[in-house]
């Protein structure tokens, strides 16, 4: 007996015009809503088409947006009555009726695929899928995701089977607090005295109502415009942060104060159906991944589903009953909770394990098993544990809930626990070639490319830790593309430095950090960093489906821009993602090349030297995950050439345009004649889908000390 569910009465069943007449009045009991089920049906298929093939929904994302409005409606409306018929909230009988209707479903969907884990997943993805596991029982994950969105890094993750769980986080964060502000309004509404009439009789709701009215209205307009401001601001935590989301559920429950069935004519409410309903899927169909979101672009999807909830039951010619109020629809918002959780497991271990979208009979194989998971799901768990005697009691069922909590938490350790048997000899493998392995780096040319030259096979850094083998001041220096500034740090000789070195570019040119510090230390240089991940140094702009990034790139370089004329530095090093995507000049044959060549002329024309780093080749998008599958033998692992390095026309059509610009490569210390492996000698050469490792890094140390002037 949740305001999760609407009530007892089984769904699709029709309800007495009196019922109907009073389904959204706030005051009224707690009836059954067909067009709120419809909603739900609406919103779970949503998501599941958006999931499983985002071209066919591109903003299939917002059926999240809706559940939010249901969600904060249907909440509202339980505390509301709650509040006018006994005069007082009860947190303990709120906070459990919650953990009876969420809690269930989502624990043995968690632990299910916590143990499908265990069985099946590679062993490079337990850490961000132990830690999102461990969020998603906590009911955090929005905020993991959105630590993950900052971090230029962990940004480039996979997605996990427990990702969806954020907007349950969202919903559950706000059950915290929403009760709180209704318990608030009532004390200051029994207070001034509003709840009783001059005879000592209760008195009408209406103070109550405004007192909740001013509550509800300040944190959902706060929210809206910090959420708009956010977006603005291309901040990438704006899509999770429950600060940003909160004034969807808001909206739905002011109207769950102020909605009246009764005032609306039938045509009325036709009217607001279908238009609420073609508003949803015409976003749907509009907004993609580039939409700035949520902000400004929310208020449609938001506006739509309050139209349906607002509209009510309707009838008559125009209606919409026949299809919102069928079988197949209701049932679908029976089992649509259900549905949500266990469809994203589907999509992600199919991923997981073909690497590929998925064809037309997986399609719908998917779908199928969605389904009957959903629907078991529902049959044996979610029903079940509602009507169970034994957790009708609130304290017992806030009890168990807790246990229940903290099993499965417990279970998400055994992730960890199997990834730390396997790597704790790996670890052991890797200290004992490690110095050996330091020492041939820092000489240069490693020699053979092939991997365990010497006969041992053991990998350092250990695979499975090879995500945290980057330049410390990585974090600090070096920021997401989506940001708008380019911080400059500052490292070697500063008092009286015998020359001022810039680096400048993406993450690629942030690779090469390390080795120029070491170069600096020895000529009593002082270095300057400009680094902004996904952003070539250049006075064109990049390409991109996403405008915020194309926007950052922009104002970051022309922050960089100006910053350099300051500087005056003798030298300016500069690297990039050459397969990154420029906006052409006119008939270009290489897009690009010209914006590079007078970014580069007009550093040396400003008194620098400049020489362009050539970008590390890439290796297979899922080398590491490769590596930790074939220890023993990565040469399966190795990029061919050709893939590695081929295509890459940007630097040398914009040399041949700046012909006083001096170019580098290091291709040979990488790749042979024919391939380029993930492992060489003892060493782990990657970190990622793009990014060479910093241990393996430093085999470029010494070329590039041969290559700077001595005297800049």
């Amino acid at each position: 007996m949740t305001a999760m569910i609407s009530t007892n009465a089984q769904p699709g069943t029709a309800p007495s015009d009196a019922a109907a007449r009073n389904s959204a009045r706030p005051d009224a009991g707690r009836v059954f809503r067909p067009e709120v089920q419809a909603l739900r049906a609406l919103a779970v298929l949503l998501v599941l088409v958006y999931h499983i093939d985002p071209s066919v929904l591109p903003g299939g994302y917002v059926g999240v947006d809706v559940f939010f409005v249901i969600s904060g409606f249907l909440i509202t409306g339980h505390l509301w009555r709650e509040a006018t018929t006994t005069g007082r909230v009860s947190l303990r009988k709120f906070w459990a009726a919650r953990a009876r209707r969420i809690l269930p479903a989502s624990l043995v969907a968690t632990v299910t695929t916590i143990l499908l884990a265990l069985v099946l997943l590679p062993l490079e993805l337990i850490d961000s899928w132990w830690r999102q596991a461990l969020a998603s029982v906590l009911y955090v994950e929005n905020w993991a995701l959105a630590v993950d969105a900052v971090d230029y890094q962990a940004a480039n993750n996979q997605p996990t089977a427990f990702q969806h769980f954020w907007s349950l986080g969202v919903e559950e964060q706000f059950y915290l607090f929403w009760p709180l502000l209704v318990v608030l309004a009532v004390v200051l509404w029994r207070r001034t005295g509003a709840r009783r009439g001059a005879a000592g009789e209760p008195a009408g709701p209406a103070g109550l109502r405004v007192a909740l009215l001013v509550l509800f209205g300040s944190v959902t307009v706060a929210s809206l415009v910090w959420g708009v401001l956010e977006v603005r601001a291309g901040n990438p935590t704006a899509y999770y942060s429950t600060l940003t989301r909160v004034w969807e559920l808001g909206a739905g429950g002011i109207a769950a104060l102020l909605v009246r069935d009764g005032a609306r004519p039938g045509p009325v409410r036709n009217a607001l159906a279908v238009a609420g309903l073609a508003g949803i899927v015409v976003v749907a169909c509009l907004y993609d991944d580039a939409t700035p979101f949520p902000g400004l672009y929310a208020v449609v999807p938001v506006l739509a589903t309050l139209a349906v909830i607002v509209a009510g039951r309707t009838s008559g010619p125009g209606s919409l009953r026949t299809i919102t109020e069928s079988w197949a629809v209701q049932r679908i918002g029976d089992v649509s909770y259900s549905l949500y959780l266990w469809h994203f497991p589907v999509v992600v271990f199919f991923a997981v394990h073909t690497g590929r979208s998925p064809r037309t009979p997986e399609v719908l194989a998917m779908v199928a098993l969605s389904f009957a998971l959903a629907i078991a799901s529902y049959v044996l768990v979610e029903q079940p544990v509602r009507r169970a005697r034994y957790f009708r009691h609130d304290g017992r069922m806030l009890i168990a809930a807790l246990l229940a909590m903290a099993l499965v938490a417990g279970t998400a350790l055994l992730l960890p626990a199997r990834a730390n048997a396997i790597m704790r000899p790996w670890d052991d493998l890797a200290a004992t070639v490690a110095a050996e392995a330091d020492a041939r780096l820092a000489a240069g040319q490693p020699g053979d490319l092939s991997p365990f030259v010497d006969g041992r096979v053991a990998i350092h850094p250990n695979p499975q830790r090879i995500a945290d083998d980057k330049f410390p001041g990585t974090e600090e220096c070096l920021v997401n593309g989506l940001e708008r500034e380019t911080p400059a740090c500052e490292y070697g000789e500063t008092q009286d430095p015998a020359a001022t070195v810039a680096l400048v570019g993406d993450s690629h040119a942030a690779q090469f950090t390390e080795p120029l510090l070491e170069i600096a230390a020895e000529r009593d240089w002082r270095v300057v960093t400009y680094l902004h991940g996904s952003c070539p140094y250049s006075i064109d702009r990049r390409t991109s489906d996403d405008p915020a990034l194309v926007e950052g790139c922009a104002a970051g370089n022309a922050q960089t821009r100006q910053a350099l004329r300051e500087l005056q530095p003798d030298l300016v090093l500069t690297s990039f993602l050459e397969r990154t995507a420029m906006e052409p000049r006119g008939d270009e044959k290489v897009p690009g090349a010209t914006g590079l060549a007078e970014t580069w002329r007009e550093l040396s024309d400003d008194g620098a030297q400049v020489v362009v780093l050539r970008d590390t080749p890439l290796p297979k998008a899922d080398a590491v995950r490769c590596v930790t599958e074939n220890y023993s033998d990565p040469r399966v692992c190795d990029q061919t050439r050709e893939e590695a390095i081929g295509g890459r026309q940007k630097v040398p059509a914009a040399t041949a345009l700046a012909p006083g610009t001096e170019v580098v490569d290091f291709y040979d210390l990488f790749c042979t004649e024919s391939r380029c492996p993930a492992v060489i000698g003892n060493v782990m050469v990657y970190m990622d889908q793009n990014h060479v490792s910093r241990t393996y890094m430093h085999v470029v140390t010494d070329r590039l000390r041969q290559a700077l002037p001595a005297n800049p």
